[in-house]
């Protein structure tokens, strides 16, 4: 307990500062106030507040002994040591009456030698009253401050739950219970409650007389089916406030209790508790709602996942100002950017082609979509040129155009068919005339061969036409070999096929060349990935591929050595089809541009002793495999790939 006013030490009170004074000074404390001569013990002075406490008057007071005031004092006023008064203790008052009223006593020493004392006393009850009073208002604060977390419970119920039980704690209720309206009646069902007797529902037209708050007890004539329950319940009190605006209210907040009435002042404090109580309710109902289109957008977006994966063409979304939203997987795989790299670019920065792309966009962006366009030229991230068929779609909202999509058919592969179907057709031709060709010149060729021989057989050692006649034979010999090819490459390419690993089959042909290739002083290097897929082929023609492939190598770097690197890997196309592919690298120097657009014609060679079929063989023999070949070359080193389709699962079956 402090003082509310502080006297300076009498000591340095000013010259004729007198009794009157004090008193007057005295006077200003709110509590009761004695002045104490600690020497004899004696009471100098008090206020007014000490004559009202004690009904002694003032000169009563005066010169008073502490003793006879309290009767417990100084036995209760020392300390433990028994040297001095505490600053604060509780003694016993004997009022004039003779009565005694319990008080708490501070003292403040305003001397300094300590000689002079104020005693300001206080009724222990008003004390303990005030104490009770910052108890409750610390615990209704703690109700409060945890009542703001009822929003953030996990579910509906445990933060209904949590406002009944603050509520309870805060009226000493027995019952108290929440109720929500549902249905096109507003049928008020309980939702939480504790405690009994409430009842599970209430009728529709109870909503009615609860729109506002309502404070019941028995004396008072029943309105509502709820105030007729009570009072068959034994309710001592009811009280309802309603959940909501007045006008909309989706709820009602119920207490009610056995005991005394609580009084109508329960009003305010049953107006926070339903305002929380709404809160939870809106919260609980906003996520429900904000849950339930997350999970249809999930839903949704799934289902779009789907398709855009699904779509073998490439997809581009767009917003109304040409920035993109989206590639589907077709797309990246087609333009070589990935779809997080490509959103919010320019589509122009992506989608590189002709002139006549911005204007369908143009169009698409007032509603109207292009269909179709054919042979369209458009560039990879690469610098690759491809033609495609391009349509441009509006996306519309009403009659706003929120965005488009851009969808792209790569003719590339189309264009692959349709070059090999004619490849097939001139090779058809071509097998049929070589064949008779061929047939047709063997037959004298076999004659000349054996007439030489017979002239080389009858001519005598020494004479000098015979290197003539071993030359004219050599030719012969050169003539069979090349019409033996030329039959090979008219021959008909229907194979019998079968699973090949081309890992396997590569390994083996390295394998048997390992001796060619260290005499060439060249070194060689292999890697097979695991995951390549089978190919339907057949093995000796595939060999036959291979080995040219690798014989051209060698013969590349004959003259200096050099390194073969030979490397076997899965790959896949933009239309998701999966291939074998095998890459044949060596480090010569080279095949010069002009010479590499010819290099798999028929006849065509750079090398005095070859025939210029064994790459157009190879080509046939891919092209009957439903693969192809391609060439890399730069000075200082040549890369053939060849790309052959893997097994399907309906060939796997068969």
């Amino acid at each position: 307990m402090k003082f509310a006013v502080h006297f300076p030490p009498i000591t340095k009170l000013r010259h004729g500062f007198g009794p009157e004074e004090i008193n007057r000074l005295l006077d200003l404390f709110t509590s009761a106030v004695i002045l104490v001569d600690t020497h004899d013990q004696r009471i100098l002075m008090a206020n007014t507040k000490a004559i009202e406490l004690s009904a002694y008057t003032r000169n009563e007071l005066a010169n008073m002994r502490l003793k006879d005031l309290f009767t417990d004092y100084p036995t209760k006023a020392k300390r433990e040591d028994g040297n001095a008064t505490p600053d604060t203790a509780q003694l016993s008052l004997v009022r004039r009456n003779k009565s005694n009223v319990e008080v708490l006593a501070a003292q403040e020493e305003i001397s300094a030698d300590g000689r002079w004392v104020l005693f300001s006393l206080e009724p222990a009850s008003l004390s303990q009253q005030r104490q009770a009073d910052l108890q409750r208002r610390s615990q209704l604060l703690e109700h409060l401050v945890n009542l703001t977390s009822a929003s953030q419970q996990p579910d509906i119920e445990s933060g209904l739950r949590l406002v009944l039980e603050t509520g309870q704690a805060l009226t000493s209720a027995s019952s108290l219970a929440v109720y929500q309206a549902e249905g096109q009646n507003l049928q008020l069902k309980r939702l939480t409650y504790l405690g009994e007797d409430l009842p599970e529902e209430l009728p529709p037209q109870d909503i009615l007389y609860l729109r506002t708050a309502q404070y019941w007890t028995p004396g008072i004539r029943p309105h509502a089916y709820l105030h007729s329950l009570s009072r068959a319940a034994g309710f001592a009190n009811l009280a309802s406030v309603p959940i909501g605006d007045p006008h909309a209210i989706i709820g009602v907040l119920v207490v009610a209790d056995t005991q005394i009435p609580q009084g109508e002042q329960i009003i305010p404090l049953l107006n926070i508790l339903a305002g929380t109580a709404y809160n939870v309710i809106q919260h609980h109902a906003k996520v429900a709602n904000l849950s339930t289109e997350l999970e249809d957008q999930r839903q949704f977006r799934r289902f779009v996942a789907i398709a855009q994966d699904a779509v073998q063409d490439s997809l581009i979304a767009l917003t109304s100002d040409y920035k993109v939203i989206l590639l589907n997987r077709a797309a990246e795989a087609s333009l070589g950017y990935s779809n997080a790299e490509a959103q919010g670019l320019p589509v122009a920065d992506i989608l590189i082609g002709t002139d006549n792309l911005m204007p369908a966009l143009r169009i698409a962006q007032d509603g109207i979509p292009t269909i179709n366009q054919d042979q369209i030229r458009l560039y990879r991230r690469s610098g690759e040129a491809f033609l495609a068929r391009v349509s441009t779609l509006p996306v519309v909202d009403g009659e706003t155009v929120e965005g488009m999509i851009v969808m792209i058919q790569d003719l590339s592969e189309q264009e692959i068919a349709k070059s090999q179907a004619e490849q097939l057709q001139q090779h058809a031709l071509l097998g049929t005339v070589i064949a008779i060709f061929a047939h047709e010149v063997r037959n004298p060729l076999n004659s000349i061969s054996a007439g030489l021989q017979l002239m080389d057989y009858k001519l005598p050692p020494d004479d000098p036409k015979r290197e003539t006649i071993a030359l004219m034979q050599a030719d012969c010999s050169r003539v069979e070999s090349l019409m033996k090819n030329v039959l090979t490459y008219a021959r008909s390419t229907e194979f019998e096929m079968e699973p090949v690993d081309l890992g396997l089959l590569v390994g083996r042909l390295l394998d048997r060349m390992r001796a060619k290739i260290t005499a060439a002083n060249i070194t060689h290097h292999m890697k097979a990935d695991p995951n390549t897929p089978l190919v339907m082929g057949n093995p000796r023609a595939l060999e036959q591929v291979f080995t040219n492939l690798i014989n051209n190598a060698i013969e590349a770097m004959e003259q200096n050595g050099g390194v073969l690197g030979v490397k076997v890997q899965p790959a896949e196309t933009t239309g998701k089809r999966q291939y074998a592919t095998v890459m044949v690298a060596d480090n010569g120097p080279g095949i010069p541009k002009e010479i590499q657009e010819n290099l798999f014609k028929p006849f065509f060679t750079t090398k005095s002793s070859g025939t210029g079929l064994g790459l157009a063989i190879t080509q046939r023999i891919l092209t009957a495999h439903k693969g192809l070949i391609q060439l890399n070359s730069f000075p200082g080193g040549t890369v053939f790939t060849v790309q052959i389709p893997a097994i399907q699962p309906d060939e796997a079956a068969t």
